[in-house]
């Protein structure tokens, strides 16, 4: 009985420094298995045109070269990739190269409400134990820096060039059902207004 009342107020946290109790049972649970994944910081430089003047994307002001244009990632967008290629290099591992999409907004240095959304692309290639049928995955990538300046101007467009930094994350992703012990299900604790101990986050790695 004394086992009983101990697993049943098992909560999430860290173990005591006995241990932790016995697991009371075996689940079958459906999650993505991560079977590989990599970082690395990736510096690039892309050059888009906007076009000026009346009815077209920026127009309001005069435009001269080395004017500094406000970048920041697309709201709502994340960082993407498509696989482009795979070899085998043995023991379930392969080459792959993606192609990676970041979309980001670029804001009239004349005018804060007019905006136009480009995508910037690159390749990457990595060795990674990726078996067939697993998807490749980027999402938790980020955009640590994106500067752009205004670098040519014709009658009717601007040239922008952009220097973009990110944290490229790729992980080997596939929906799998996972057998793992378990204390049953989480039971949420009375609300207070005293505050406890709060989980920390999952650390980056691009720090």
């Amino acid at each position: 009985m004394e086992d009983k009342v101990k697993q049943s107020q098992v909560q999430p946290g860290p173990c005591p420094p006995e241990g932790c109790p016995p697991f009371d049972r075996i689940e079958c649970i459906v999650v993505d298995k991560v079977y590989d994944s990599c970082f690395q910081i990736e510096e690039k430089t892309r050059e888009t045109t906007v076009t000026t003047g009346k009815d077209n994307e920026w127009p309001t002001g005069t435009f001269t070269v080395g004017t500094p244009v406000a970048c920041s990632l697309t709201p709502g967008a994340e960082i993407t990739c498509v696989e482009v290629s795979r070899t085998p290099v043995g023991d379930g591992f392969f080459t792959i190269t993606v192609a990676v999409s970041v979309s980001v907004t670029l804001t009239n240095p004349n005018a804060a409400d007019e905006t136009v959304d480009r995508i910037f692309t690159f390749t990457k290639t990595a060795t990674l134990c990726c078996p067939e049928g697993v998807e490749v995955d980027c999402s938790e990538s980020t955009l640590l820096q994106c500067n752009c300046v205004i670098t040519q101007v014709d009658e009717l467009s601007v040239v922008v060039t952009c220097d973009i930094q990110v944290c490229l994350v790729i992980k080997c992703i596939l929906t799998v059902q996972l057998l793992v012990p378990s204390y049953g299900f989480c039971v949420p604790a009375p609300c207070t207004t005293l505050p406890g101990v709060c989980p920390p986050l999952p650390p980056s790695q691009c720090l």
